[in-house]
C-alpha cells in the first residue's frame, strides 16, 4: 500500500470514529494506568522474519513503555539477535491521546569474523483511541503513528548514518485480559522492506 494511502486510513480511521481515551493507547496498547502486558512478537517482511517477546507498561501518569527482544531470521538463514524499546507521553486532547514517541532499535551480527551492527532511533508523533464494541465486551484500538529515523550503521572500521521517514499504522482487538494487534509499516529508505506484525498478548 502506498504511503499516502497509509496515511489516509489511518487518519479517516482516527478523525470519524468515535474515541474515548480510556488508556495510554498510543502504541496500541490496551493497558489501563498502571497495568502491563506480555507479548508474542512476529514481524514479517520480504527479505526477513523477526520472532520474539515484549513487556509493555502503562506507567500511572502520562508515561507508556515497551521493551522487546526477537531473534531474526533473513534469506541465508542467518539468525540476529534485536532489541528494540518504545517511550511515549500521552498528551490527551478531545478524546483522542497524542503522543511524542521515541525509541531505539539495536542490532548485531556477525558472519566470517565480521562484525556488523545497527542502530535505529525513530522519533515520531502517535495517535490512538479506544472503542467500546459492547458494554463490557471487547474494545478496538486504532492507533498509527509517523515520524523521522535516524539509523547509523558499522562494520568494522566504516561507519554510515542515514535518516528517513517513517509511518506505521494498525488496530488491537481486546477481549478480557488478552489482546491481539497488527500493524503495517512503510519506511522512505531504499534498504527497508514495508512489514506486517502481529502480536498476542496478555494484561495483568
Amino acid at each position: 500500500m502506498a504511503l499516502p494511502a497509509v496515511l489516509l486510513l489511518a487518519g479517516a480511521t482516527l478523525l470519524f470514529t468515535p474515541i474515548s481515551a480510556l488508556a495510554q493507547v498510543c502504541l496500541g496498547s490496551p493497558n489501563a494506568p498502571g497495568q502491563f502486558s506480555l507479548t508474542g512478537d512476529a514481524n514479517i517482511t520480504e527479505r526477513t522474519n523477526d520472532f520474539g517477546v515484549g513487556v509493555e507498561a502503562n506507567v500511572p501518569g502520562p508515561l507508556g513503555l515497551r521493551a522487546g527482544v526477537s531473534l531474526e531470521e533473513d534469506a541465508s538463514d542467518e539468525r540476529v539477535a534485536r532489541f528494540e524499546g518504545r517511550v511515549s507521553y500521552d498528551i490527551r486532547s478531545n478524546g483522542l491521546s497524542i503522543c511524542p514517541v521515541t525509541g531505539a532499535d539495536y542490532t548485531s551480527r556477525s558472519i566470517n569474523e565480521v562484525s556488523t551492527t545497527r542502530i535505529r532511533i525513530p522519533l515520531g508523533l502517535s495517535v490512538g483511541g479506544r472503542i467500546a464494541l459492547s458494554d463490557g465486551g471487547p474494545a478496538l484500538i486504532p492507533s498509527a503513528r509517523a515520524g523521522v529515523a535516524h539509523r547509523r550503521f558499522t562494520q568494522e572500521s566504516i561507519t554510515e548514518t542515514d535518516n528517513s521517514l517513517f509511518v506505521i499504522g494498525g488496530g488491537t482487538i481486546s477481549v478480557d485480559e488478552f489482546f491481539v494487534r497488527g500493524e503495517a509499516g512503510l519506511d522512505s529508505a531504499d534498504d527497508v522492506d514495508p512489514f506486517f506484525s502481529v502480536s498476542l498478548g496478555v494484561r495483568f
